[in-house]
């Protein structure tokens, strides 16, 4: 999916990077232990050294996938998540939905999700399925008025959770919300992010301690 492609609902395509990535999940498959937990997302799980911090929950594998979409990772969880059996899996994508490529409505993502935890459902009934909110952006470096297309905000990555809530009542979905924990008194930490989209370790210890709060 290249950059600078125009906006096209027709036409999909996959950036090198992500085709690399896609193929090592895959190759990881061959060392899977039971009992396992999957992260499963886009960059911001790519880049989250969850088999580390969240080892002492079982055998952890990161499925991330950066510059990935929901409806790329709908159409990949078969590789990504229902192959690896996995006794929880945690979910986190929607930014790149809003970019100036594919730009989904969040109704539009959370249909996908929806789509991707009954799937994962249907085929793992006993799996826990934790659905973790999008994180906000620096607006005045990646919001849509900053850049002058796709439709990122901090308005409609909020509204993302809202829609999951709303469109996917299913008692085997745990939603946990880690959007607040990158602000601190209603100001948001922008020391925590590298690029304006992208976290460092600070920013990571947050969403940590978010989600553990809310397991």
């Amino acid at each position: 999916m290249r950059q600078n492609m125009k906006f096209d609902t027709n036409i999909y395509q996959l950036r090198e990077s992500v085709l690399k990535r896609m193929i090592q999940i895959i190759q990881q498959q061959r060392y899977i232990e039971e009992n396992s937990i999957v992260f499963y997302g886009d960059s911001i799980i790519e880049y989250y050294d969850v088999e580390h911090i969240f080892r002492h929950l079982g055998p952890v594998y990161n499925c991330g996938i950066g510059g990935i979409t929901s409806d790329m990772l709908l159409h990949f969880v078969d590789e990504g998540v229902i192959k690896y059996h996995p006794s929880q899996v945690f979910i986190l994508v929607g930014t790149n939905d809003l970019g100036n490529t594919v730009m989904a409505s969040p109704r539009d993502i959370a249909l996908n999700i929806k789509e991707m935890v009954e799937i994962i459902h249907y085929n793992l009934p006993e799996c826990q399925i934790h659905l973790l909110s999008p994180i906000p952006c620096i607006e005045k470096v990646h919001g849509y008025q900053a850049m002058h297309q796709g439709l990122r905000s901090h308005d409609i990555l909020q509204m993302i959770m809202q829609e999951y809530k709303r469109m996917i009542p299913y008692d085997y979905v745990h939603f946990i919300d880690i959007y607040q924990s990158l602000y601190q008194d209603n100001i948001l930490r922008e020391d925590v992010f590298i690029d304006g989209l992208h976290i460092n370790e600070d920013g990571y210890a947050l969403l940590t301690e978010a989600i553990f709060n809310q397991l």
